[in-house]
């Protein structure tokens, strides 16, 4: 009875409410459970889509890494790897996965001068330093398989609140890079070629520092406005170099090779050729301008020097021709006095007076002289040709040399000029060969005659310093041009077409001259006279006594 109490007593406010009441009751309840099911379903299909979009997120970004052409690393706050991209782990030599989740430390390092950075670097790190770059010829080392290269590279922080969460690791393998650089200095540096290119942003020229110290100019920041360039230009060539410079930078493509002069810092002018091409464009102008320079001065000089060889030897044959032409009329010339004065002497001898035969006596003999200096000059030049002349070196006594000159040609002197010995008190005596040395004094005062038809002729020698001796022949005669000096030891060149010679003489004194270590000069004016002087090296004291020695032996 008492439970049947309870029960009625429990279910007694549902039987209060009544049945339409109990069913709205139910209706509620029933929408409040469907609307948490609905709720609870999104919650698990968002939670599922933010799985499957996170999982994307990752896939995205691993392959992001995996195209990216800088090799990446990806460590944690503890050390250990958690991620590399599949160019890392071709460059290291690894297989997928065999570096994750291992201390970096016992993959790799990077060292410089054999002193591992790595530690270093991620204290860095740690104390909140954003990022690390690898210092210059940093090698990165694979500690598995002992492999290495020069690397560049970059070590980037990750933090949360200013604590270290994460690393990135990104570098790259620049030993190729690296060699080939260094095998184009090294190639560069044997040539004077000159790498330039033009900074469109800046409006300046970049070069190659070589070329500053090429020219001798100060190097400066390793650039040159237009301007700056425009003024080392030749006169000559500044519109064409800066024309072609101009169309270059405005779009226009130009691989022409150009020629040019620079002005070095000594006031020379030097040559050089240049060419360029552009990288690319940006709307209507070049991205880039990029050349080179070469200095062409050598090619230029022996391209002279051809110049003047051809020209030489143009000149050269012109004047043997014209020697050749003039040598039957100057050996002739004699000739014929040497053959009419004997004539005369052989067919009229007993018709002739004493005086007479003297007269013609001389003339034979002065003619007979001539002509043997004309084939002297010519067996020396063949000589000299085919370099078999010959030289006999001993000690040479200059005042017993000049006392034998003196004695042959006051012979030879004309009336009317005076032929004065000077020498110094103490004798000289150098090595030399007094054959040819006496040849040469000779020449020179036979030069002296001709052109001195009064006053003097001075010769002798005087010693220049301790190394030297000086020989010289001066005359008060005529004189010569400044042309004619310019060309007076030419072979076959003679001052004057008019005076009898085979313009040989004074190219043999110069190879004689030469042979000795010598030098031979002249200095002249036009009516003044003119002065040859020989320089000669002179071997005194222990020298002299070993050398006389060697040749006895």
């Amino acid at each position: 009875m008492d439970r049947k109490r309870f029960d009625l007593c429990a279910f007694l406010p549902l039987s209060a409410i009544g049945a339409d009441g109990l069913v709205t009751i139910i209706v509620v309840l029933s929408v409040i459970l469907v609307a948490l099911l609905v709720v609870l379903g999104r919650l698990c299909k968002r939670r599922g889509d933010s799985r499957e979009e996170m999982s994307r997120e990752q896939l995205l970004n691993r392959q992001l890494l995996d195209i990216s052409f800088l090799n990446t690393i990806v460590i944690d706050a503890a050390g250990n790897i958690r991620q590399m991209n599949l160019p890392c782990l071709k460059e290291l030599k690894l297989q997928t996965g065999e570096a994750i989740g291992k201390p970096a430390t016992e993959i790799f390092d990077v060292r410089k001068d054999k002193e591992s950075l790595l530690q270093a670097i991620f204290e860095k790190l740690r104390e909140g330093k954003v990022s690390v770059d690898l210092p210059p010829s940093t090698v990165v080392h694979n500690l598995r398989c002992h492999s290495k290269f020069i690397a560049q590279g970059t070590f980037i922080g990750t933090y949360r609140r200013k604590e270290l969460i994460g690393v990135v690791f990104l570098f790259r393998n620049i030993e190729s890079e690296l060699t080939r650089e260094y095998i184009l200095n090294m190639a560069l540096s044997r040539t004077k070629i000159f790498p330039w290119f033009y900074d469109m942003d800046r409006s300046r020229m970049v070069i190659d520092s070589r070329w500053f110290s090429h020219l001798g100019l100060p190097e400066g920041d390793g650039t040159l406005s237009g301007e700056e360039f425009a003024a080392l230009l030749h006169p000559d060539d500044r519109d064409i170099i800066i024309s072609a410079l101009s169309q270059q930078l405005a779009g226009t493509l130009n691989t022409d090779v150009l020629t040019y002069r620079l002005l070095r810092s000594d006031g020379t002018w030097e040559w050089f050729e240049v060419q360029s091409v552009y990288l690319g464009r940006v709307a209507d102008t070049p991205y880039r301008v990029v050349g080179v320079c070469q200095s062409i001065q050598d090619h230029k000089n022996t391209e002279q020097k051809l110049i003047d060889a051809r020209n030489k030897a143009e000149e050269s044959d012109r004047l043997k021709s014209a020697f050749l032409a003039n040598m039957s009329h100057e050996i002739r010339t004699p000739l014929n006095a040497i053959v009419g004065f004997s004539s005369i002497i052989a067919g009229m001898y007993a018709d002739l007076g004493e005086q007479e035969i003297k007269e013609y006596a001389s003339m034979i003999e002065k003619n007979s002289q001539l002509l043997m200096l004309l084939i002297s000059d010519i067996l020396d030049l063949a000589k000299i040709e085919s370099n078999t002349m010959e030289f006999r070196t001993q000690p040479v006594s200059l005042n017993t040399l000049m006392v034998e000159v003196n004695q042959t040609q006051g012979l030879n002197i004309k009336e009317g000029v005076s032929l004065v010995m000077e020498l110094p008190e103490t004798d000289m005596v150098i090595l030399s060969d007094s054959l040819r040395l006496g040849q040469v004094m000779n020449n020179l005062i036979n030069n002296a005659i001709k052109f001195t038809p009064a006053g003097s002729i001075r010769f002798g020698y005087k010693v220049v310093g301790e190394k030297e001796v000086e020989l010289f022949v001066e005359d008060t005669g005529i004189g010569m041009t400044e042309e004619v000096v310019a060309r007076i030891f030419e072979r076959f060149f003679k001052g004057d077409a008019f005076v009898q010679g085979t313009g040989l003489g004074l190219a043999v004194c110069k190879v004689i001259v030469e042979h000795f270590d010598g030098k031979i000069n002249v200095k002249s004016k036009v009516g003044k006279g003119t002065c040859f002087t020989v320089r000669l090296p002179v071997v005194i004291g222990a020298d002299m006594s070993r050398c006389s020695n060697n040749l006895s032996g």
